[in-house]
C-alpha cells in the first residue's frame, strides 16, 4: 500500500514582528489572526474570453487551490481580500460562486472593494471601502495611498500606522547577466511619512505578471515571492 506524501511546508519570511509573508503571496498576522491577499481578478479567463481573447481555463482553479492551501496552513480567523476580487462584469457568476464556497473555510470573510469589482458582485456581497485591524488599515489603493479621513481616525488612537494596499501588482525582474530573466511578484514596504508605512501586496492572480513599482516615497524593503522561496532584495 502506497504512502501518501506530506504536503510541502509553508515558505514564509517575517517582514515585521509577528507578521509573515508567505511565498504564495499572502500576508499573515500570527497573533491578530488575519490573512490578507489582493488582486485575485477571479474569472479573468471567462471575462476576457467574452471580449474575444482565447485563454485556457486554468486560472480560477489555481487561484482557488492556492487560497485553500493557505487557509489550511495558516488557519486564519479572518481572510481579508484587499480589492479586485473579480476581473470584470463577465465573471460575476463565477466570482459569486467562488466566494460562497470560500466562506465555508474561514470564520470571517472580509471583502474590500477594488476598481475591477462591479455592481453585480456588490449586490450580493458586502464590499467595504476599507477595513481596520488595530493599527493597520486595509484598502485597495486605487483612490490613493492614504485616504485622509480614514488615516486621521487611526492616528487618534495609534502613534504609528500601516496601510496595506494592492492595485499596483508589484513585481521584480532578476537577471543573471547572460541573458536569463525571471519576473516574480513582489511585496513592497515604503515609508510615507515618519509615523506611517505603506505595504503593497503582490497580485494573487496567476494571470497578473505585474511590473516594476516606482514611487516618490522612501523605500524600506522589497520582497520577491517565488514558488518555494521568499526573500528580501533590498
Amino acid at each position: 500500500m502506497g504512502v501518501t506524501a506530506a504536503p510541502p511546508p509553508a515558505i514564509t519570511a517575517e517582514i515585521a514582528p509577528g507578521i509573515l509573508l508567505d511565498s504564495r503571496r499572502a500576508l499573515v498576522h500570527q497573533t491578530q489572526g488575519w490573512m490578507a491577499v489582493a488582486d485575485l481578478h477571479y474569472g479573468y479567463e471567462v471575462h476576457r474570453s467574452r471580449q474575444g481573447a482565447l485563454l485556457p481555463n486554468w486560472g480560477m482553479g489555481q487561484c482557488r487551490a492556492t487560497l485553500l492551501a493557505l487557509i489550511h496552513d495558516h488557519r486564519p480567523e479572518r481572510l481579508i481580500i484587499v480589492g479586485d476580487i473579480m476581473d470584470g462584469s463577465g465573471s460575476v457568476a463565477q466570482t459569486g460562486a467562488f466566494l460562497d464556497n470560500l466562506r465555508t473555510y474561514v470564520p470571517d470573510l472580509i471583502l474590500i472593494e477594488g476598481n475591477h469589482d462591479r455592481s453585480g458582485l456588490k449586490k450580493g456581497w458586502n464590499l467595504q471601502k476599507a477595513h481596520r485591524e488595530q493599527d493597520i488599515l486595509f484598502h485597495h489603493g486605487h483612490h490613493g495611498i492614504a485616504p485622509p479621513l480614514l488615516v486621521e481616525d487611526l492616528f487618534a488612537t495609534h502613534p504609528q500606522v500601516t496601510l496595506v494596499t494592492g492595485h499596483e501588482h508589484p513585481a521584480v525582474s532578476l537577471r543573471d547577466g547572460a541573458g536569463f530573466k525571471l519576473k516574480l511578484p513582489a511585496f513592497v514596504q515604503q515609508r510615507i511619512r515618519p509615523e506611517m508605512q505603506n505595504w503593497i501586496l503582490p497580485a494573487f492572480s496567476p494571470w497578473a505578471s505585474g511590473g516594476e513599482y516606482t514611487s516618490e516615497y522612501e523605500p524600506l524593503a522589497t520582497w520577491a515571492c517565488a514558488p518555494a522561496r521568499v526573500w528580501r532584495l533590498a
